[in-house]
């Protein structure tokens, strides 16, 4: 069903949703959370300063109230993340180096922010819409460009959310320290994504 781009990207992601640490164990497909390693394994956190509230394998309830957080299991996290950031941030319909990197861009900033991200990346109007406009433009783009402009344009964000809300500095570092990983795993030509 899913694409070897899509696993590729939900894989990815999971470093960053979940942590570096992350590795698919049958624990971790059944969503435990009843010890402090197991709730470790699949990133559940619920901490008061996060934005996202209560998340699990990196989705947030805050985004998804319809999901019960608390018994997600793997297999339907990742249709939530095919369904609700892969195809909704047309990412399928992106050359594959680069959806890899929208993808984790839908997933941390959400879609319509990450769409203005990649529009403004190739210089289409950002009105947070993927169209056939956009889309002719990402075509005529170098991949490798449009990935370092897209990362340009997210480490950015980072710094402005940070100067208007101060509170958020804890998390800087590993932003910029995911946007750098980003930048280095799909712009580097040894990897592939199809």
């Amino acid at each position: 069903m899913y694409t070897l781009a899509y696993e590729n990207a939900v894989n990815h992601a999971m470093l960053y949703e979940v942590g570096g640490h992350w590795k698919l164990t049958p624990e971790v497909e059944a969503g435990l959370i009843e010890t402090r390693e197991q709730r470790r394994a699949v990133g559940y956190v619920n901490d008061p300063d996060d934005a996202g509230g209560e998340t699990k394998y990196g989705v947030a309830r805050n985004a998804n109230p319809d999901l019960d957080i608390t018994n997600l299991v793997w297999e339907d996290a990742k249709a939530v993340y095919y369904k609700r950031y892969w195809l909704a941030g047309s990412c399928d319909k992106l050359p594959s180096r680069v959806a890899v990197l929208h993808f984790d861009g839908c997933v941390n900033h959400g879609i319509a922010r990450a769409n203005k991200f990649l529009q403004r990346s190739v210089g289409a109007d950002d009105d947070g819409v993927i169209g056939n406009i956009t889309l002719g433009l990402i075509q005529d783009a170098l991949e490798i460009d449009l990935c370092h402009n897209i990362c340009d344009q997210r480490e950015k964000f980072y710094n402005e959310i940070v100067a208007n809300k101060p509170s958020q500095r804890k998390y800087l570092g590993g932003w910029m320290r995911r946007i750098s990983e980003m930048r280095e795993f799909t712009t580097d030509l040894n990897n592939t994504f199809e």
